[in-house]
């Protein structure tokens, strides 16, 4: 008779898994799919940025700062500073005038007005404040009222005489400019030509005259010798002689006639400081780059006074879009829409004359800036943000020199393919708690890049847009994060303290990955949820999102906590997976602790699950700090019939 063994194997349930997120340093990433995210990034993160280790929380509050003017949106923003700090905030609004901040309101300056639409840039250099436009010439402010240029007309009566008699078969052209009291230059005069004359000049003498225009500011003229419509610098002389005696000295080999009368001011969309100089660009001249001479001459862009400029890849249809300073090195960087270049001030030996003679090379033809607004310092290098997303470009001395750029975009890149022409052209930014803010304010939006974790931190929505945004320290030495309104005339400041925008309340949403447990294909029994939290205040929102064995998704779980010992609700909630929305029902849970423990006991069957942290109510913020969940993985073939091949 056979034996039949009849104990029974004893039975071994499979081992648990669990998932632990204790940290989301890597912040906020758009370019993959919610189930591609690493643990420590997050599907979404609105109005939110990381504290500590990598704990999401509410971004900055704003409160009303001052009423810029009567009427309008804020068009341009600056300072005006005497000794260590800001004395002074300017602002210019759709309205047309200047104004200064005094309390809460403004006062008008007089001087100067701009017309509805146009932007203006600020930058302050040698006790004045500097104030660019493409409508309105280059302007400055002493503290007191707005200063513009005297135009002066271009000399006219031009002769020219070979008072030495020595001929041959050449002939010259010879061009003169007068200069202002600011060293700016007018358009050259209408050029005189000699024929007869010696390919050498120095073998002759050819004396030029001209008449001077009229005006009391005049300091003296320029003149330009070469072939017809190829003059370049030659010398110089004062305003109280109207002739001068070429002798034959070499003239630049660059250093053109200006085009355009500078003496009225210059209308410049782009102005920016480089160490003790001016840099603008002409609207009507647009590759054109213009430098002033060093302080005290910074508003005088002549080569008698030490200025001078240089065409940035002339032709090409390209025109400058932003200027700064490269740390590190004695280059300036400038930029088109496309393009970004090096430029070196060199000095060249014309006579008795040292030349500013600039020079420039390519960084990186692909990517460019699309306006000034955006290129920021940033510790020791630039962002700047084009057409091609934000990059930086940072200055590498143990590299042979190098100047090398590269983007930092790339995590938000479906973010930025929204953007239309005018959301680039609009936006600007600044540098502020080791965070880049890039606002667009005709979104009313802001992209944030966090340097300090090199990640980004998700889209902050405001009420309004920001058009311009300044960092100031005031005379009490308080840090101001200023922003101007797009949308009104109003200038608000970004307070670390504040949860709300001036009384709006600023909705918050933190999203996890969407978790499947290393294999999507079984189905999972969620067992237990574990959160931490810390610094609650107000009130915030907990939903569990899962997607069961038919591909459904619905909040399985939602608890709100309070910052103070008050009930709340549990349960089934309310929440927007793509398009569905789902129930709600009630519970409660207290809470009266500074770090905020909460565990839920779900046992429910899904394949992927995610979560979802709000606050929808007043003044509410918190910090996540952790969730840890625990479950059961099924056997093979759990999924559901209908999805059976």
């Amino acid at each position: 008779m056979p034996i039949i063994d009849t104990k029974q194997a004893s039975y071994k349930p499979k081992a648990g898994v669990k998932i632990e997120w204790n940290s989301f340093k890597d912040g906020y990433n758009a370019l993959f799919r919610p189930t591609e995210l690493k643990p420590t990034e997050l599907a979404q993160m609105d109005n939110c940025m990381l504290v500590g280790s990598g704990s999401p929380t509410g971004r900055w509050g704003t409160s009303n700062y001052f009423t810029a003017g009567a009427t309008g949106t804020i068009i341009g923003l600056g300072a005006y500073a005497t000794g260590a700090s800001i004395s002074e905030i300017l602002t210019v609004t759709d309205g047309g005038y200047v104004t200064k901040k005094n309390g809460t309101s403004y006062t008008q300056i007089a001087g100067q007005s701009y017309p509805s639409g146009t932007n203006v840039r600020m930058t302050q250099l040698g006790g004045y404040t500097y104030l660019a436009s493409k409508d309105i010439t280059f302007t400055q402010y002493n503290g007191t009222n707005l200063q513009v240029f005297a135009t002066i007309s271009a000399p006219t009566g031009l002769s020219a005489t070979n008072i030495s008699g020595v001929s041959g078969t050449a002939t010259w052209s010879w061009k003169v400019v007068a200069l202002s009291q600011d060293g700016n230059q007018t358009n050259p005069s209408t050029n005189i030509t000699l024929g007869n004359l010696p390919n050498d000049l120095t073998t002759t003498t050819v004396k030029v005259g001209w008449t001077a225009p009229s005006a009391a500011s005049l300091t003296g003229y320029e003149i330009y010798r070469g072939t017809a419509g190829d003059e370049t610098f030659l010398s110089s002389v004062g305003s109280g002689v109207s002739t001068y005696n070429d002798v034959g000295d070499p003239a630049s080999e660059s250093v053109l006639a200006p085009l355009v009368n500078q003496t009225g001011g210059i209308k410049s969309d782009v102005i920016a400081k480089i160490g003790d100089r001016l840099l603008l660009v002409p609207i009507d001249d647009p590759s054109k780059l213009m430098i002033s001479g060093r302080y005290p001459d910074q508003s005088k862009f002549s080569w008698a006074y030490g200025g001078g400029y240089i065409y940035i890849n002339p032709g090409s249809g390209e025109s400058i879009t932003a200027i700064s300073s490269q740390l590190g090195s004695d280059k300036i960087i400038v930029s088109t829409e496309y393009s970004v270049y090096a430029v070196t001030l060199n000095m060249v030996t014309i006579g008795n004359y040292n030349i500013l003679d600039p020079q420039y090379q390519p960084i990186s033809t692909l990517t460019g800036c699309s306006n000034q607004d955006t290129m920021t310092t940033v510790e020791n290098d630039k962002f700047y943000f084009g057409r091609k997303g934000l990059y930086v470009v940072g200055y590498e001395p143990n590299f042979l020199n190098l100047i090398r750029t590269n983007e930092i975009s790339a995590r938000i890149r479906p973010y930025l393919a929204g953007l239309s022409a005018n959301d680039y052209k609009t936006s600007c930014a600044f540098y502020v708690d080791n965070k880049y803010v890039l606002s667009f304010p005709l979104r009313k939006e802001c992209i944030v890049y966090d340097r300090e974790r090199g990640c980004w931190l998700g889209v902050w929505k405001l009420p309004f847009g920001i058009s311009k945004l300044l960092k100031t320290i005031d005379s009490t030495g308080t840090e101001r994060w200023i922003v101007g309104s797009k949308d009104s005339n109003q200038v608000y400041t970004f307070e670390p303290s504040v949860y709300s925008d001036n009384g709006t309340t600023i909705t918050k949403t933190v999203r996890t990955k969407k978790e499947f447990f290393d294999t999507w294909a079984s189905l999972k029994t969620i067992n237990f949820l574990y959160f931490l939290f810390r610094n609650v205040t107000g009130q915030m929102t907990v939903n569990v999102l899962l997607e069961d064995r038919n591909g459904a998704v619905s909040t399985v779980k939602t608890f709100t906590i309070s910052g103070s010992a008050i009930a709340g609700n549990t349960g089934w909630g309310i929440d927007m997976w793509g398009t569905q929305q789902w129930g709600m029902s009630g519970g409660e849970v207290v809470i009266s602790t500074d770090e905020i423990k909460k565990w839920v006991t779900l046992f429910k069957q899904g394949t992927i699950i995610q979560f979802e942290i709000t606050t929808t109510s007043a003044n509410s913020n918190f910090e996540l700090l952790g969730i840890r969940v625990t479950a059961q993985i099924g056997g093979e073939g759990q999924l559901s019939s209908s999805s059976r091949a």
